[in-house]
């Protein structure tokens, strides 16, 4: 994930901006530098520059039917007798980042916000006010009843843990009643459900007088408590403190207090509250209804935890893995760069764990030694520095697959887990930017890896854009796949999806690790699927894809253009790209076969792949039509002898500026019908339509 604003080229400086029609402007098929030699490039330019012309002319007259006198059709002609290609079986997985509040305050299901007492001011273009506005003591407030009074102040003197050291210290006052602290959560307040239960914890230490049992309370914005529990009183040295409520009423905005009836000085540290119902039940675990929408997509791989904030604002705020595992209260919060806190309360331990819970294989994304090329100073770690960076790409297949004798191999086995992980895949770098510094440090990181676990594929990264221009440096130094993103308009997504067509059978394999068209409508969510079926064509060579980014927090979103998944605190929204990457997903098919697409009139692109699944011969057509006109289709089965009958069909359909959103989230779904089919059959794709039809292959 890259900076928000201009579309970026390869060597991270803006390209030409969009014409005026919406078409692609600069580079509308990005030059395949490193695949294809020159004349492949130039006929690619031709090719994918003609194409985009005839997309952007015809859809921005109203449609296909404006151009044409009769009505736009496509002939699909399978070979069905064919062997095909294999499809790869990681080729549809997902990228999490911590962006648009995705973690503390969306997927990890913590309800407190700054539980630890260690946000501080921050300076970014990402929510400047709200940033500046961050203290230790941000979303807490004191809590005063009855005529006792209470301060709150922040200490690091004597700190749980010197990770995380500072606290909150509570001062009450006066001859009776109560006073404590509350914590309003992340967004509007805190939802609970009548009759859940919820896990509530803390570290106390009393610093004078005695102050008692500590009261903990679940109140509504009139006062209503819905939900309680008593903890005992602290004592002289740090100690937690736990129980557990089922809340008496639903509630959406409320907050949790903790409070005393005593006056007296007290140090609270790492107060938590969490719904006993997480995902997989998991303690210290995930949102379940947003890690429910991720798992029903099927994915096979998940790259994590970014992003750009692998690199952070400089080295100094890199994502460092090791601050993220071991017990929660002593992991080292951090900031991104997209301008708030993170607790790492979903560490690199919660990652694995998550993968392993929804079947994908973990791909952590590690950061080199360089900084952030879209951000200035450029730091690079020096020799001195350098061998740590290395050593964690090291230690963290250790922490993954170690034994349980090892160092990190005891760690992951004290947090729970004991066996292997089994981690394939580790990737190293992200987006980064063509500097000697890079060139000269990234075979550094393959060597060492190579040399400790030869067993791991590394996954190195082409950089920003179409153009990949370290392409070159990942054949050399010999990765297992390129990693390469872009944010384009939907019209470059339809104008390239022959993208892959003229590259080279080569190594590295691709790796589309990032992208999306800009837009959460469904002309989006169709160019995006018509690239897809250009990928599944061509799978034998990219291998891997991950739309981006994967989560967005309604009101607190520093990446507007596109996400996959939109959510408030009670609430998800699932996009008509959502949509796409779920049918693409659950209907992949084992062989890839060979498709001939012939249209009328030749400008028109509709994207056509077809696989077959081994075990009953089923074919699976994904057909996509991102024009504003209906088309009329012909599919030709060559070599088909399963008959005629009639087959499944899902259909996403909707008007051009279509999308889902909390007021209406199921305006753009799926569909389920059924169509007629036989060697020769006919077909409708509607306007903006993406179409998968599974037709049985033996009776």
């Amino acid at each position: 994930m890259h900076e928000p604003g201009a579309i970026r080229d390869g060597h991270g400086g803006a390209t030409e901006p969009l014409a005026q029609d919406g078409g692609p402007g600069g580079k509308p098929c990005g030059v395949l530098r490193g695949f294809a030699g020159l004349a492949e490039s130039v006929h690619l330019l031709r090719e994918a520059s003609r194409r985009a012309a005839g997309v952007a002319l015809l859809l921005g007259v109203g449609g296909l039917c404006g151009a044409a006198a009769s009505q736009p059709a496509v002939t699909v002609t399978v070979q069905t007798a064919a062997k095909g290609l294999p499809v790869s079986p990681v080729l549809y997985g997902i990228f999490f980042e911590d962006i648009n509040y995705a973690a503390d305050g969306g997927l990890y299901a913590e309800m407190v916000q700054n539980r630890s007492f260690e946000y501080y001011s921050l300076k970014t273009r990402h929510s400047p006010e709200l940033a500046a506005s961050f203290s230790p003591l941000f979303a807490w407030e004191p809590v005063e009843r009855s005529g006792l009074k209470a301060r709150l102040e922040a200490s690091i003197l004597q700190p749980l843990h010197r990770q995380n050291p500072t606290y909150l210290v509570l001062t009450t006052s006066g001859a009776a009643g109560e006073a404590g602290v509350a914590n309003r959560g992340f967004g509007t307040g805190m939802p609970v459900k009548a009759g859940a239960r919820y896990d509530v914890s803390l570290y106390a230490r009393r610093l004078a007088g005695e102050p008692g049992p500590l009261q903990v309370t679940v109140e509504a914005p009139d006062g209503r408590v819905v939900g309680r529990a008593e903890l005992p009183a602290a004592g002289a040295e740090w100690g937690k403190r736990e129980a557990s409520f089922v809340a008496s009423a639903s509630e959406t905005q409320a907050r949790l207090v903790v409070t005393v009836k005593t006056a007296g000085r007290l140090a609270l540290d790492m107060i938590s509250l969490f719904p006993r119902e997480t995902f997989k039940g998991r303690r210290n675990g995930l949102r379940a209804d947003l890690a429910q929408a991720i798992a029903d997509l099927h994915p096979k791989t998940v790259r994590f935890p970014g992003g750009c904030i692998v690199h952070g604002d400089g080295l100094a705020n890199a994502y460092r893995w090791k601050d993220t595992v071991g017990d929660v209260a002593h992991r080292r919060p951090n900031f991104n760069r997209w301008g708030y806190h993170q607790s790492y309360g979903l560490g690199y331990f919660e990652y694995l764990q998550f993968c392993e819970d929804i079947g994908a294989a973990p791909l952590p994304i590690l950061p080199c030694g360089v900084s952030c090329g879209f951000s200035k100073p450029f730091q690079v770690a020096d020799d001195s520095q350098l061998q740590e960076w290395i050593q964690d790409a090291v230690d963290l297949v250790e922490f993954a697959n170690g034994p349980v004798e090892s160092r990190w191999g005891r760690l992951r086995a004290e947090m729970g887990h004991p066996a292997p992980f089994g981690l394939k895949y580790l990737g190293l770098g992200n987006e980064e930017h063509d500097t000697t510094s890079f060139r000269e440090v990234f075979p550094r990181f393959v060597e060492a890896l190579r040399r400790r676990h030869p067993e791991i594929q590394i996954v190195g990264t082409s950089g920003l854009g179409p153009g990949i221009p370290l392409f070159d440096l990942m054949e050399r130094t010999g990765v297992a796949l390129a990693d390469e993103h872009y944010y384009q308009a939907p019209e470059w997504f339809i104008a390239n999806h022959r993208r892959f067509d003229a590259v080279p059978r080569r190594s590295p394999k691709i790796y589309v690790g990032e992208y999306a068209s800009r837009g959460n409508k469904q002309y989006n969510a169709v160019a995006e699927a018509v690239y897809l079926t250009g990928i599944e064509r061509n799978v034998d060579q990219v291998v891997m894809t991950a739309y981006a980014p994967l989560l967005a927090r309604y009101d607190f979103t520093q990446w507007m253009q596109a996400n996959l998944i939109w959510f408030d605190a009670t609430q998800l929204v699932l996009t008509p790209n959502y949509h796409v990457q779920r049918l693409f997903a659950t209907n992949q098919g084992d062989w890839m076969l060979p498709v001939e697409v012939k249209t009328t009139p030749e400008t028109l692109v509709v994207g056509v792949s077809v696989a077959r699944l081994e075990r009953d011969g089923t074919l699976i057509l994904k057909i996509a039509n991102p024009s504003e006109s209906e088309v009329a289709g012909k599919v030709v089965l060559g070599g088909w002898k399963a008959g005629a009958g009639t087959a499944s069909r899902v259909l996403l359909a909707g008007e051009k500026t279509a999308g889902n959103d909390r007021e209406q989230p199921n305006r753009v779904v799926p569909q389920s019908d059924t169509v007629g089919y036989g060697p020769t059959f006919d077909l409708r794709l509607p306007p903006m339509s993406v179409q998968v039809i599974r037709v049985p292959g033996r009776f």
